[in-house]
């Protein structure tokens, strides 16, 4: 990792990003206090306003920011209070790898918050499992590997099929990592987690319900999901009621939530996840389809 310091920027006397890269960074991506941004946006960013610009290259990218990476990145940190109008983040944002995450003593870490949120209050996006963008709807036949067929009884699919009944069986029964969305949006070891993890998550845990209003989680209600581990009862994380997206609508926002694994039931049409209602916690099991939220794990 290379740190260009603003003093050797500023020795060359260019005036904004665009006049200090060299020209072998132009299939660099950008990141700017730590959101990606469109290359055009980063470079018009003045050097007065920079307090540290990061080169990242080869392996190390890859690892912290996914493998669109893969030719490099530039992170760029402005000064405090630095205020630009047009630094948004893309709408296709890879968001870096620096994510929070509890270790309640169990087999695997669990992230602060959902795909596609900020904070553990905010639901974040719905993905079908298996698809790694959020979309408008979510059907049976727009789903990514939809083959043929009208129904969940008599439907072909095109991958993850562990019996000839839904297609050419290819006897996967967990997520691959360009399908797994957790890995491919936070790169590094993010994934999601198999339906034994979501089983140690429900086992080995207290899970008590906050309605909405509470003081805690910004008035959003959910389950707090606290270890019962010896030296870990301190520690917790928090799964906002995000509902689910089906066709085009979100059903049982503030009241459930629905949790995808990466685990194949064995009937090829569901897939396995975690559902809960205010008084009720249990597995689950969804059609593959469905727009479920999403909570990575790491090692």
């Amino acid at each position: 990792m290379l740190t260009i310091l603003l003093s050797m920027l500023l020795a060359a006397v260019p005036n904004t990003i665009d006049d200090a890269v060299q020209a072998d960074t132009v299939d660099y991506i950008f990141y700017v206090d730590d959101k990606r941004v469109d290359p055009e946006t980063a470079k018009i960013i003045k050097l007065a306003d920079i307090k540290t610009i990061t080169t990242v290259k080869g392996e190390t990218a890859v690892e912290l920011y996914g493998p669109e990476a893969r030719n490099g990145v530039i992170d760029i940190k402005t000064k405090k209070g630095v205020t630009l109008d047009n630094k948004q983040p893309l709408s296709s944002n890879k968001e870096k790898t620096a994510h929070e995450y509890v270790d309640l003593g169990l087999s695997v870490k669990w992230a602060t918050c959902n795909v596609g949120a900020e904070k553990p209050e905010e639901y974040g996006d719905y993905y079908s499992w298996g698809e790694v963008e959020p979309k408008p709807g979510y059907t049976l036949t727009n789903y990514k590997f939809y083959a043929n067929g009208n129904s969940n009884n008599d439907v072909k699919f095109s991958k993850y099929i562990n019996t000839s009944e839904y297609g050419v069986a290819d006897n996967k029964s967990q997520l691959d990592p360009e399908d797994d969305v957790a890995h491919v949006k936070w790169g590094g070891k993010w994934r999601m987690p198999t339906k034994d993890e979501i089983d140690e998550l429900h086992n080995k845990c207290s899970w008590t319900w906050v309605d909405q209003g509470n003081s805690e989680f910004g008035g959003v209600a959910g389950y707090k999901v606290t270890s019962k581990k010896s030296g870990y009862t301190d520690r917790y994380i928090f799964l906002p009621a995000a509902g689910y997206r089906d066709i085009r609508y979100s059903s049982n926002v503030g009241s459930a939530g629905y949790y995808w694994s990466s685990s194949l039931l064995f009937t090829s049409s569901y897939a396995f996840a975690i559902s809960f209602f205010t008084v009720q916690l249990k597995s689950y099991t969804g059609s593959r389809y469905m727009g479920l939220s999403v909570r990575p794990v790491c090692p």
